[in-house]
């Protein structure tokens, strides 16, 4: 496991073109470099998503920050979907697709901003499914309104645009991460451990990643914060 200590002006991982094809190949670096592959096709769960945002602050300040683009082009700020009662009408527009790519967005860049904030940084990151605008984003090869234009725009728009004359060859890397949604129950705001157990499947290779050491090492969560009600 590689870990950087993310600074201002720090340098971007490398953008790649496709899946993590030699991820698990052998090669002189393998064992000290790390790749996360940013996975999902739909919005993460929302029960995830805020216990995230009111657990720790880095997530929670990457998340507004990006919700201040796509809220500029979106008819509800997303924060009032992600944050809705689930059996009320505004959770539903999760299932409309804009709002499903923005969720996934969000959630993926604030959780990857998190990790970095963890001292957990990437040499690389490449996308499958619906992942590529954020991918792309993390690379600084999309600025967040460039993302929000095309998160909205569709999936055509999205593809076309991404990865334009951004692409790098796939190389080793001794550790993967997948920087996507994963199925949860009864993970609270405040709960680290259910949400280090969370995290721990996001790893697809390489030496265990010690979550809760890093998650504890960052300093204590606040494990209250929440968006205003709308």
């Amino acid at each position: 496991m590689k870990l950087h200590t993310p600074v201002r002006g720090r340098s971007r991982p490398t953008l790649l073109e496709c899946g993590l094809s030699g991820a698990t190949g052998p090669g002189p670096s393998a064992a000290t470099r790390t790749a996360v592959l940013f996975t999902g096709a739909g919005a993460p769960s929302p029960a995830l998503t805020r216990a995230l945002y009111g657990t720790f602050p880095a997530y929670r300040t990457a998340f507004d920050a990006l919700c201040r683009s796509l809220d500029a082009r979106l008819p509800m700020p997303l924060v009032a979907v992600v944050f809705a009662p689930e059996d009320g009408a505004d959770a539903r527009l999760l299932r409309e697709p804009p709002y499903a790519r923005c969720a996934l967005f969000g959630y993926q860049v604030a959780l990857f901003r998190l990790w970095e904030s963890w001292g957990l940084g990437a040499d690389a990151v490449a996308a499958g499914d619906g992942g590529l605008v954020a991918a792309a984003h993390v690379a600084g090869s999309l600025t967040a309104e460039e993302a929000a234009r095309l998160l909205v725009a569709g999936p055509e728009e999205e593809h076309r645009c991404a990865f334009a004359g951004r692409a790098h060859a796939a190389e080793g890397y001794g550790t993967v991460l997948a920087c996507g949604p994963v199925p949860t129950t009864g993970t609270a705001v405040g709960d680290v451990p259910a949400l280090v157990r969370a995290l721990a499947a996001l790893q697809l290779h390489g030496p265990p990643v010690e979550w809760e050491r890093l998650a504890r090492g960052a300093g204590e969560p606040s494990g209250a914060a929440m968006p205003p009600a709308s």
